[in-house]
């Protein structure tokens, strides 16, 4: 089949780069032609334009847009950094798209069998908001022609963030072929919002792959030297004092000499690639992150770890897959939960066993969706 895949414009974020990578390499390995769907916001050209020449003017900062110039230019800068491994793991892309109408033309020019929506936070309204937000909810593709499936898609929250727009996303929803949500709040949400009661829980897709592809397809192939090697690994998106604290706790209780800061606490500013993000989780012995997708491979790569909770980005989707590898403990927001002391070690036999499980549910509603659908 024609698969096209539509996510979050995947750039610098490494969760959001892998998690596209991990679905495209799995469908294109079930022998599918797949294509990745680049949508971008529309940018109005007056506003750049203003931008421009405000940052020229000297000595002033308007509403910070000095400063917002420069952090995008930065953001540019890493954008480009990435791009070469993004386009190596996935070879078919489309160009920057922007309106619905571009979406339609592209749709009818592939001839698409079937569009997947997910992963990551793709119904988050904060991170889609804009004139064409439902295209993430497919209302660019011909259901009478086409495949609608929502993979692991993510509301971010446990509650939709829109407002006077449930009945038109509830009738969008009723033209899938399946939903699937990343988080079991996520099932909810599609319930009590919008009325759709088909909906299940299932894996993020960097969990459908093995740890063995991110270490031989990944970490080897791309050449990956002087990264991991051991001791204690942190990847904070946002700083705070209280997550200083807790791994400089961690650092002390479990005395690790080596600690490797990916991002956050560190003066380096080092860019990490993403064979080489991997390769520093591959490595670690204890990881330290407040990232979901940090979380993540500590898991696929059987890492002692803790998830500082992170509720401006979401803490449900933390929430949804620790209780569900019985993992609950390993969630903290401070120090005062470490009052034990260290923590036990984390029995990957036992968590191997349930991800096995949901892996396998996983590929089942991903493979009946796509073979057994109405269209």
């Amino acid at each position: 089949m024609k698969i096209g895949i539509l996510t979050l414009p995947i750039a610098e974020n490494y969760g959001g780069i892998l998690q596209a990578v991990a679905l495209y390499r799995f469908l294109s390995s079930q022998g599918h032609d797949v294509v990745l769907i680049y949508k971008q916001k529309k940018q109005v050209f007056w506003k750049r334009l203003i931008i421009a020449l405000i940052v020229k003017i000297p000595f002033q900062d308007f509403r910070g847009l000095k400063s917002n110039y420069k952090n995008n230019k930065e953001r540019l800068k890493r954008k480009a950094f990435h791009r070469g491994f993004i386009e190596k793991e996935i070879s078919e892309m489309s160009k920057d798209l922007h309106t619905r109408q571009d979406l339609e033309e592209f749709a009818r020019e592939q001839k698409l069998d079937v569009v997947i929506v997910g992963s990551d936070q793709v119904w988050r309204k904060k991170y889609i908001d804009e004139k064409y937000y439902k295209n993430y909810f497919l209302d660019f593709v011909d259901g009478s022609r086409t495949k609608k499936i929502a993979y692991a898609a993510s509301f971010g929250k446990d509650h939709w963030e829109g407002e006077n727009d449930h009945a038109e996303i509830a009738k969008l929803l009723q033209d899938f072929t399946a939903v699937s949500m990343r988080e079991a709040s996520g099932v909810l949400t599609c319930k009590e919002a919008f009325g759709y009661e088909k909906a299940v829980h299932v894996l993020d897709p960097t969990m459908l792959m093995s740890k063995d592809f991110y270490q031989e397809e990944i970490i080897k192939k791309h050449n990956v030297t002087g990264v991991g090697k051991g001791g204690l690994l942190t990847y904070v998106l946002d700083e705070a004092e209280e997550k200083k604290e807790i791994i400089e706790f961690t650092k002390n209780i479990y005395k690790f000499e080596n600690v490797l800061h990916l991002k956050g606490f560190d003066t380096l500013h080092v860019t990490y690639s993403a064979p080489q993000w991997l390769a520093a989780f591959a490595g670690a012995d204890f990881v330290v992150t407040d990232s979901f997708h940090g979380m993540v491979f500590s898991i696929i790569f059987e890492k002692e770890f803790v998830v500082i909770g992170n509720e401006s980005r979401g803490l449900d989707r933390f929430i949804s897959l620790l209780d569900a590898l019985g993992l609950k403990e390993r969630l903290v927001f401070n120090v005062k939960n470490f009052e034990g002391g260290e923590l036990g070690k984390i029995n990957y036999n036992k968590v191997n066993e349930i991800l096995g499980m949901q892996k396998k549910k996983s590929l089942e509603f991903l493979m009946r969706a796509l073979n057994n659908g109405r269209r």
